[in-house]
């Protein structure tokens, strides 16, 4: 029943007995938006008129109450909203109760939605008010859309991840596979809901997963299991993690959730890993080598047993200090490797190779060779780590020591022959000549002889004492040389020992640089002296020409003697090998091959035109930014 008293307030559903300033009060404060509409029949349908809103419904939809009184749906709403309001106001009288619903409505403190209850006031069994009490659930809602779209992301995220995810019940019946766990299945796009592990897996697999279950509901906890799954495809190696969900009232575990990932290649790839640490374990300890692994932050370094082992200690004797390798180098070696270690550090050189001595368990010194690497860096490119190892190369040194004073003593020996058996060759040629003005004219060939054999067995003296020379060099000795002082100097030589040899210089010598030794000139000496001695010409005539092609200086020495037949010319260079009807030890050009072959060069011999032969020397030019050569 509702009156208006005399007073103007408004009863809404009071009941006798009770203050009128109760409901107003009631009606004012309800945190919900209240309020109240005036319900006139006419002309069959009904006229619906706004009379009161309280404070909640005016700060909620910016419609004072001034502003809502007298005014209709259509009024207030527009045409097509106010139509939808009206019809819910129509079936709330119609059915004459209390009816609920939600809406969506644009007012001006801006759209939004409504759970609304509306209660009809009835007077004489007429409906002639309602009461509307709206809640403002458009927060929720758009909660609620904030959740529909992550769940389509998750479900997005889950279809397209390779892991194998799954939901289960405390009975082990599936609830949810994504696409990967369907596809480890085999199951395509079945209703999977209900399905348990025995129908999916064989018995012992089954078995394994249903006890694993059980394991995540009694403990409440994750369980991460390695597990063998069989597939259509073969067996995979999964790694499956099992998860309890609970419910959020009670904290009951009543599912469980599980990611499972395909590690089947990681496995393989640790076995094949395993297997190349054992057989680099054995080659380590086959090949009896000592590992370091330094720590350059820490200088803690790792030895591994053999380390210990080469100097004589027992593992346990060495600690995981830098110092343990540093107070055993050998304090003359010191200096040294610490600036090679210091080179590769800086990243001036790709390895850390030094070869030094390190003092043993029982006092002695033993050579090593030390090679390592920085095997990372920090952001700032500064080494943080580095790893290594160590030879014994003690006999190995002691055998070098034994070659060093072989080849001093044979160095000593050459010299000493080759001076005696020169002196005495020397005498003879001497004593010679001296006869040659006291000898017949029928004598005069084999005074000749004697010369020339005398003349010869110098060259052979000298050549044999160039091939030991050259034996007992290092490569160590070669520096940048130029070709031309060296060639002008051997045809000046010749010219003046082969009186009746015509020896010329085609053209000008490139001022071009080899990397050689003193030895070179060997190289030009014994190939003119090979093409006028070997020459049976009455008047031998040698020409020498050079030319520079780009990083290579070609050198021929062409004569006019009788030439080389084909089938020797591969053998000519080989140790002891004469030339044609020749007389001589074969040193000479094996002694031209050695030098060039050393010199990284090559030396071949071809056919001059009309007759003759062509020795041609190919040497790699030395280039320096100073260098004045073509």
């Amino acid at each position: 029943m509702s009156e208006t008293p005399d007073n103007g307030t408004e009863w809404i559903g009071a009941t006798d007995g009770e203050p009128e300033g109760v409901y107003e009060v009631i009606f004012r404060e309800m945190e919900d938006a209240v309020f109240l509409i005036d319900v006139e029949g006419r002309d069959g349908d009904y006229v619906f008129t706004f009379r009161r809103n309280n404070a909640s419904h005016e700060s909620r939809t910016g419609l004072s109450e001034d502003e809502l009184r007298g005014q209709t749906p259509r009024d207030l709403l527009g045409d097509e909203q106010g139509a939808v309001v009206a019809a819910n106001y129509r079936r709330c009288i119609e059915q004459g109760e209390t009816i609920e619903y939600e809406e969506e409505l644009a007012l001006p403190g801006g759209t939004s939605h409504w759970q609304t209850k509306l209660t009809p006031i009835t007077d004489d069994g007429q409906v002639t008010q309602i009461v509307g009490v709206a809640r403002d659930i458009t927060e929720q809602r758009e909660q609620e859309r904030e959740l529909r779209r992550i769940h389509r992301r998750f479900e997005a995220v889950m279809e397209t991840m390779s892991a194998a995810v799954f939901l289960k019940d405390t009975d082990g019946q599936y609830l949810m596979m994504n696409r990967a766990c369907r596809d480890l299945f085999n199951v395509g796009n079945q209703d999977i809901v209900g399905l348990t592990d025995e129908e999916l897996v064989p018995p012992e697999t089954a078995e394994k997963a249903r006890a694993d279950d059980r394991r995540v509901v009694e403990d409440g906890e994750m369980l991460e299991i390695e597990e063998t799954v069989p597939t259509a495809a073969g067996n995979t190696v999964r790694l499956t993690r099992k998860s309890p969900v609970y419910d959020d009232e009670d904290d009951e575990v009543v599912a469980i959730c599980g990611v499972s990932t395909d590690i089947t290649d990681q496995k393989r790839r640790e076995k094949e890993f395993q297997r190349l640490v054992e057989r680099f374990e054995l080659a380590v300890e086959g090949a009896k080598l000592g590992v370091w692994d330094w720590d350059l932050t820490t200088d803690e370094v790792e030895f591994n047993d053999q380390w210990a082992r080469m100097l004589g200690y027992a593992p346990e004797e060495i600690g995981s200090h830098l110092e343990e390798w540093e107070r055993r180098v050998h304090p003359d070696d010191l200096d040294r490797v610490e600036d090679a270690l210091e080179n590769h550090l800086a990243g001036r050189t790709e390895l850390y190779d030094a070869e030094h001595r390190m003092r043993t368990a029982d006092g002695t010194w033993n050579w090593i060779r030390d090679v390592g690497k920085v095997a990372e860096r920090d952001a700032d490119g500064e080494p943080v780590r580095a790893v290594g190892i160590h030879l014994d190369i003690d006999d190995r040194k002691q055998y070098e020591r034994t070659l060093e004073r072989q080849r001093d003593n044979l160095e000593v020996l050459n010299q000493v022959v080759r001076h005696d058996v020169r002196n005495a060759l020397q005498l003879v040629l001497a004593y010679t000549g001296i006869l040659e003005d006291h000898v017949q004219e029928d004598g005069e060939a084999y005074l000749r002889q004697i010369l020339d054999a005398g003349r010869e067995a110098v060259d052979i003296t000298r050549t044999a004492g160039e091939v030991t020379k050259v034996l007992l060099r290092s490569e160590a000795d070669r520096a940048p040389l130029r070709v031309g002082p060296v060639i002008e100097k051997q045809v000046e030589e010749v010219r003046t020992s082969h009186e009746r040899a015509i020896v010329s210089v085609d053209g000008q010598v490139p001022n071009a640089r080899v990397l050689a030794d003193d030895m070179l000139e060997s190289v030009f000496r014994n190939l003119l002296n090979n093409a006028i001695v070997h020459n049976d010409e009455e008047v031998p005539e040698v020409t020498l020409s050079a030319t520079a092609e780009d990083r290579r200086l070609l050198v021929r020495i062409a004569d006019n003697g009788p030439g080389i037949p084909d089938d020797q010319k591969a053998k000519i260079f080989e140790k002891g090998e004469k030339g044609l009807e020749s007389e001589g030890t074969g040193l000479g050009l094996y002694l031209v091959q050695t030098l060039v072959d050393r010199y990284g060069g090559e030396v071949r011999v071809t056919d001059n035109e009309p007759e003759g032969s062509v020795f041609v020397v190919e040497l790699v030019r030395h280039e320096e930014p100073s260098d004045g050569a073509p």
